[in-house]
């Protein structure tokens, strides 16, 4: 058996080296936090020897399933644990016994969830028990504060007049991504009011930024644009359906949303974490091709088209505003920018 003892870590974050975890972490050892991670890895995904900012590197210290990153931000140790599976998370919360918990592990991809419902439902809603039961197992002094990210495809489509989406809208999720994180949420609630424990949770919208999987839609236009520039691809970009509205904040906004609700959030409360801007995604590729330095053509693929989608999607953020004091920082158009730069940088 495994033993997860280390130092008391005062933050852990699940899905570490997530697109949004990673841009956590980063954020949390810059201020100065100690932080532990974790996430899912096999055969076909093994632990990166280096993500983002962070290199893996030598500590002999560490056993089995366990490697120690490190960045300009500092350090951390990940360790390489299925949330699916209930005995690990429970000796690596019983062990450490953080004051803090983000759980953003997750199959983040509706898209995906249409060809492998079984596994999104797995990981989402079996990985979420599974943590939540390893908190209930501490001492009920020792309970860390748990935030849940949930999503914005919970609400699905709704009718015109619901939007800006509040958190009491009516559900009505259409994927089974969507449905999974729905049961996420409710599981939450169900344990702050049968077990009293201090969970927050969000229903993120849509945010994009650098680092961000080519997989999803801002990061592949900019990707192919980058390509086109660099004769490397066809000056063409292929794409879905652009004429969906979202509500997009950078993911830098996002993280200090997350932190923000740690401190001054309520246990049960659900809170929307949305620019309440809305765009489409044809304004957003317009932004991006008017960056580009090369003429670039545009053509739907009927391969990117979602069996359903949610034709519009923003969120009301007045709920996490007033009671954090938040508010987004970077512009739409800058964040596209951002994209496109280190888009560029990956292929020079």
């Amino acid at each position: 058996m495994t033993d997860f003892t280390k130092a008391l870590p005062l933050n852990l974050v699940t899905g570490a080296l997530g697109f949004v975890g990673l841009n956590l972490t980063r954020s949390l050892l810059l201020a100065g936090i100690d932080v532990i991670g974790l996430g899912k890895h096999g055969p076909k995904s093994p632990i990166p020897k280096r993500i983002g900012e962070f290199t893996q590197i030598e500590n002999k210290d560490n056993q089995e399933g366990c490697v120690t990153f490190q960045g300009p931000s500092g350090k951390f140790n990940y360790w390489d644990i299925n949330l699916e599976e209930a005995e690990p998370i429970a000796q690596l919360v019983a062990n450490n016994h953080p004051q803090m918990i983000y759980h953003l592990a997750a199959q983040s991809s509706a898209g995906y969830s249409f060809e492998h419902p079984a596994e999104t439902l797995a990981s989402n809603v079996m990985g979420t028990v599974n943590l939540l039961e390893a908190v209930r197992a501490l001492p009920a002094a020792c309970h860390p504060v748990v935030l849940s990210v949930g999503s914005c495809e919970e609400y699905g489509p709704q009718e015109a007049n619901a939007y800006p989406l509040t958190e009491e809208t009516t559900l009505n999720p259409i994927s089974p991504y969507a449905v999974s994180k729905v049961s996420q949420t409710m599981l939450c609630l169900q344990y702050v009011r049968a077990w009293d424990l201090p969970i927050i949770t969000v229903r993120s919208f849509s945010h994009t930024g650098p680092g961000q999987d080519s997989r999803f839609v801002f990061p592949s236009f900019a990707r192919q644009i980058a390509l086109a520039e660099a004769g490397q691809g066809p000056a063409e970009i292929l794409t879905g359906e652009t004429s969906v509205i979202r509500d997009f904040l950078n993911v830098r906004d996002v993280v200090a949303a997350y932190r923000l609700l740690m401190k001054e959030g309520n246990p049960g409360e659900i809170y929307n974490v949305s620019s309440g801007q809305s765009v489409t995604i044809q304004q957003g590729l317009d932004i991006l091709v008017g960056m580009a330095q090369c003429p670039i053509s545009v053509r739907k693929d009927p391969g990117l088209m979602r069996p359903a989608d949610t034709p519009m999607m923003v969120g009301d953020n007045s709920k996490l505003c007033k009671e954090t004091g938040w508010h987004p920082e970077w512009d739409f158009a800058t964040t596209l920018g951002s994209l496109l730069d280190e888009a560029r940088k990956e292929l020079s």
